[in-house]
């Protein structure tokens, strides 16, 4: 006879059978449900940037960004960060904020001992696909992407992604045509740029001759002439209300930045665009009689692209603040001038912006002058960003981004106010270009070059425009070349061509 089975037993190995069964119908239902959000999100997210933007700011997204290096490292096989932190890039010493770095020369030279241990460049990288980008068929690793790595390569671009501008025969062309519109834009993009347009967070109030597509065109030199009569490059100073009446006056320089940086002859003003990547520049720019950097663009292991020297270095109230940044204690601001800004409403004074800034400018500006009391520093006086941005409003046939201007035209015009000839690299993108964002970053975004809060779609045709190089310039080299305000002459009669 057989040995049959009891009962209880039997009942037992039922229901373990009936539970692993179940277990693999939930473990299935529970990938089929995330697949299925991830596509839903993916096929939502068309629209997911502007109204992210529009409810939760910019900040708030881009806060969010690093947090999804883990999933996206997996999807794409770990090959590349993307983001790094400047601050812990090679040659850059961090420091203690109760230690502070003492001020470099303008040089950016970097200390010995991380000169010593600073790692060779590496060889240009590779894209290299990871295991589940394999595995997974690909609209499930692009919607996996979308779903924890917000923006993809590309997907502010439009409709193609990085081919439809950046391509060999994308809609950027060899050389940046100075008719760009936003209706050139993909709609993703398109609509960011809208609906900043549409925010004006910051009371903009503006009519003039811009904004129309019946605008007259004005040439290059008219252009010049322009900025150079109706933008005046000013800093604060002690004796201005509200500060001469505040305890820490005596903090800011008692003269202009004008008076006290320059004459210079030949100036450089150095992008941070990712450009830049492999340009071997890096002679060339040092070669200038004063460079100008911005926010936490690193030279230390960059040196063949992007040079060493750093005369100026302009920052935004941002990156000021911010932590990750470690302004008050790493090396990296402690070459040469630093000079700041921070956005003011459109027609704010000085008292209301002082007690409406968008990040804290004044006190961290009050914390690295008692750290480094030695090193120039200024602050811009809000007002001028603001004529900055009439100009490119002035000559545009649409309605700009009621935003400021970017870092990139402010230290362009602030150069040019104190140097003969100003050279800008990258500013205009070269054969080069790329949606990498920084040469010392990765992470890719369309807007960086194509803009989205900044109106940077229009400063570059304003900057062609005004160009005197040559577009072989632009294409080879990224090289743009703009007469110092100091060169011009505009002095002639109505009609008459100024000269330089």
């Amino acid at each position: 006879m057989g040995y049959k089975i009891p009962g209880a037993a039997m009942d037992r190995v039922s229901l373990l059978w009936r539970l692993r069964r179940r277990a693999r119908r939930g473990v299935l239902c529970m990938a089929f449900f995330c697949i299925s959000m991830a596509l839903l999100y993916a096929l939502c997210a068309e629209n997911s940037v502007p109204v992210t933007d529009a409810i939760f700011g910019v900040r708030a997204r881009t806060r969010a960004q690093p947090r999804t290096h883990s999933v996206i490292k997996v999807l794409r096989g770990g090959a590349k960060p993307i983001n790094i932190d400047p601050q812990k890039l090679p040659g850059v010493v961090p420091g203690d904020p109760h230690r502070p770095i003492p001020v470099l020369s303008s040089p950016n030279h970097t200390h010995e001992a991380a000169a010593d241990t600073t790692p060779k460049r590496r060889p240009r990288e590779r894209d290299t696909s990871g295991f589940f980008s394999r595995l997974l068929p690909r609209p499930f690793t692009r919607a996996l992407e979308t779903l924890f790595g917000g923006r993809r390569r590309g997907d502010l671009s439009g409709r193609g992604g990085d081919a439809e501008f950046f391509g060999p025969h994308g809609l950027l062309g060899e050389v940046w045509d100075d008719e760009m519109s936003s209706n050139m834009l993909g709609s993703r993009l398109r609509k960011v740029v809208q609906n900043y347009q549409a925010m004006n967070k910051y009371g903009v109030e503006f009519s003039g001759p811009g904004g129309v597509s019946s605008r007259p065109k004005l040439s290059g030199p008219k252009l010049l002439c322009q900025l150079k009569d109706k933008v005046e490059v000013t800093t604060l100073t002690p004796d201005l209300k509200p500060f001469s009446s505040l305890p820490w006056a005596a903090q800011l320089p008692s003269l202009q930045l004008t008076s006290e940086l320059g004459p210079y002859k030949s100036c450089a003003v150095v992008s941070s665009a990712g450009s830049l990547r492999y340009s071997g520049l890096g002679k060339e720019i040092d070669s200038h009689d004063a460079v100008l950097r911005f926010n936490a663009a690193p030279t230390t292991g960059y040196e063949k692209d992007v040079g060493s020297k750093t005369t100026i270095r302009l920052i935004n109230s941002q990156v000021m603040a911010s932590d990750d940044h470690r302004f008050l204690s790493s090396s990296l601001y402690s070459s040469g001038a630093l000079v700041a800004w921070d956005p003011a409403p459109f027609s704010a004074d000085l008292t209301q912006w002082y007690n409406r800034t968008d990040y804290p400018i004044f006190t961290q500006y009050q914390r690295y002058r008692r750290l480094h009391p030695m090193q120039p520093f200024y602050i811009l006086h809000p007002r001028f960003e603001w004529q900055v941005w009439q100009r490119i409003q002035d000559n545009m046939a649409e309605p700009i981004q009621k935003n400021p201007p970017s870092s990139g035209l402010l230290g362009t015009v602030l150069m040019m106010s104190l140097c003969e000839v100003v050279h800008v690299y990258e500013f205009l993108p070269s054969r080069r270009k790329t949606e990498l964002c920084h040469y010392y970053q990765r992470f890719f975004d369309a807007a960086c070059t194509l803009g989205a809060y900044h109106p940077l779609l229009y400063e570059k045709n304003l900057v062609k425009r005004m160009n005197q190089g040559s577009d072989r310039d632009i294409y080879t080299h990224g090289r743009v070349r703009l007469p110092g305000f100091s060169k011009l002459n505009c002095t002639q009669a109505a009609g008459g061509a100024p000269t330089h």
